[in-house]
Order: structure tokens, then C-alpha cells, then sequence
């Protein structure tokens, strides 16, 4: 029996992006038949921010582990997020950069 992977999506009100992030995580998830419990986490103060180490919204983080291998941690950053995945730039986390987060933790 496959571990239950822990997924957050953290997201602020102002970035309308976390809810389609929310789709393409539970679409990836299920073309990889992975188990998921995805916890939305809101984010609505500078110094929230601060303690989550978050660096804009939409941040996805499996077991813990931001899915974009390159982050840079952050001290708090209310605001959008960019997204750079092979060469191209996103508003927010394209299928593939989520599906390429799984398959990582799931070689551990």
C-alpha cells in the first residue's frame, strides 16, 4: 500500500491563480494514480508569509517539497508568483512541472 501524499497549494485572494492549479494537481494525481490529500493553505498577511517561507501565490508543495526544484527561499512575499518550466514563463505551475514533482518524490 502507496503512502497518502500530502499536498499544499498555498494561495493568496488576490491571485486567482491557486484554483486552477487545484485542477491540474488533482488531474495529475489521477493520471498517475496517486493517493492525495491536498490541503489549501490562504495566506493573508506579510508576516504569514514569513513563517511559510512563501514565495508567492500559487505555491505547490508535496511532502513538504516546493515542485519547482529551482525556488529560491524567500523571506514572505504577498503577491503572484512566476513560473519558469523549459525555457517558458507561467502565471502559474504548467501539468508537466506538477507531474515532474510527483515522479521525484515518488523515485524517494
Amino acid at each position: 500500500m502507496k503512502k497518502e501524499k500530502t499536498v499544499e497549494i498555498l494561495y493568496t485572494d488576490e491571485c486567482p491563480f491557486w484554483k486552477e492549479t487545484l485542477k491540474l494537481i488533482e488531474e495529475t494525481a489521477s493520471d498517475l494514480k496517486i493517493d492525495i490529500s491536498v490541503k489549501k493553505v490562504r495566506v493573508s498577511s506579510e508576516e504569514e508569509a514569513k513563517k511559510l517561507k512563501f514565495p508567492g501565490s500559487p505555491t505547490v508543495r508535496i511532502n513538504g517539497v516546493d515542485i519547482d526544484p529551482t525556488v529560491k527561499e524567500v523571506t514572505g512575499y504577498i503577491g503572484c508568483r512566476i513560473y519558469t518550466y523549459r525555457g517558458s514563463i507561467y502565471e502559474f505551475p504548467p501539468k508537466e512541472m506538477i507531474k515532474s514533482g510527483f515522479e521525484r518524490l515518488l523515485r524517494k
